[in-house]
């Protein structure tokens, strides 16, 4: 659990991998930024031909496992702490809600190989 601490701290202290991380979890969690038309130099246009089988299965198991983390015990209980909140302190929900998720995840990029950890 220490070494899993330890590649955390050093994610976070590295600003090209934040940044990527964060460009990441934007695109997957529906960030803010949402485009009508696709960007001509957007590298995720071309996905699928850069990546094989084997990459696309374990990013289609992450997205699914995503969609799915809403069903457990501190999420439900986040979600039904809202409506008595003020509107800052739903925002923070949301966004612990959004930490829970990748969190969740997080073991699934690590045995994918995606972050190489």
């Amino acid at each position: 659990m220490d070494d899993l601490s330890e590649k955390l701290a050093g994610l976070l202290n590295d600003p090209d991998t934040m940044d990527r991380v964060r460009k990441m979890a934007e695109n997957i969690l529906g960030g803010e930024k949402e485009s009508a038309e696709p960007e001509p130099n957007n590298p995720l246009n071309n996905i699928g031909s850069m990546l094989g089988a084997e990459e696309m299965q374990s990013i289609f198991s992450i997205i699914s496992r995503l969609n799915h983390t809403g069903n457990d015990n501190r999420t439900q209980l986040l979600t039904a702490l809202k409506p008595h909140l003020s509107e800052p302190r739903r925002e923070k929900v949301d966004t612990a809600i959004k930490i829970l998720k990748m969190i969740e995840v997080l073991p699934l990029l690590k045995d994918s190989g995606i972050l190489k950890l």
